[in-house]
């Protein structure tokens, strides 16, 4: 029983460093092949979801397929993908990149776009304004979902959708060791009912 607690705690401790570093992968070794991505297919509002390729992705995928999410915005001719994360070497404030990026070989090992249908374009125009409008803001170390001014990505994908007037968790939260407040993990979303999958590999 000693033994089996303890696990526990240090999976739950995993969890805790997962949500901090699960988007950047370690091994920079893989020779997969980056997927082809049908760009011209998604919408502003879409979810994207990856699997990280670090051990503290597996591990708070255990419970879901995926350890990353952040929302396509459509601007111009481009697709982009607005996330956030933690990064050792530079900046860490909101992204927004290519989905080429997004789903390059070195940090994501599987990968899936979903839309609600039922959100409009009012609702999607809304979105992506809510994104662009955080390109200064950064990582929550703390993960703190009650404070607004530093974000990890779930929370970011959270409060753009409730500036739409959806609310995409449900309200689950998970109460986590050293977190100070209870966090939204990227299944909590990706599990949810409503959602359709437009592409996966």
């Amino acid at each position: 029983m000693l033994t089996f607690t303890l696990n526990k705690h240090h999976i739950c401790l995993l969890l805790i460093l997962l949500l901090a570093t699960s988007c950047r992968c370690g091994n920079n070794h893989h020779t997969v092949s980056s997927p082809q991505i049908p760009s011209e297919e998604f919408c502003s509002g879409d979810l994207v979801f990856r699997l990280g390729r670090s051990l503290e992705s597996r591990v708070i995928a255990s419970d879901g397929k995926y350890s990353h999410i952040g929302i396509i915005i459509r601007k111009d001719s481009s697709t982009l993908v607005a996330h956030i994360e933690p990064s050792p070497n530079g900046s860490e404030r909101t992204k927004y990149e290519s989905l080429e990026d997004f789903f390059h070989p070195e940090v994501a090992s599987a990968g899936a776009v979903m839309r609600i249908d039922k959100l409009d374009s009012t609702q999607r125009d809304k979105i992506s304004v809510y994104l662009l409008s955080c390109a200064d803001i950064t990582f929550d170390h703390d993960y703190t979902l009650s404070d607004s001014t530093k974000m990890y990505c779930t929370e970011l994908v959270y409060r753009a959708y409730k500036c739409a007037g959806l609310d995409i968790t449900h309200g689950i939260r998970h109460k986590l060791p050293l977190a100070q407040e209870p966090v939204v993990l990227p299944s909590d979303i990706f599990q949810q009912n409503g959602f359709r999958a437009i592409w996966s590999y």
